[in-house]
């Protein structure tokens, strides 16, 4: 059974399946936290010199995606 994803966790996911993103800041990414929990993005890298943060889907954030029926093709 699939967790149930709010509109922002899939829309993160969606952009996340067409290009893994950097995030930039000095701050703590709260977004990501519960899908990074689940498995369904995982955190690539960090610069703690920049506080930059590569972040891309998983094959559990794919199907998650699918389950809801919004996978890019």
């Amino acid at each position: 059974m699939t967790d149930i994803l709010t509109n922002d966790e899939i829309s993160l996911l969606r952009s996340l399946e067409k290009k893994s993103r950097t995030i930039t800041g000095n701050f703590t990414h709260k977004r990501y936290d519960r899908l990074e929990t689940k498995g369904y993005i995982k955190r690539l890298s960090q610069l703690p010199s920049m506080q930059d943060i590569l972040y891309e889907i998983t094959d559990a954030g794919k199907a998650a995606l699918r389950a809801v029926g919004g996978a890019a093709e």
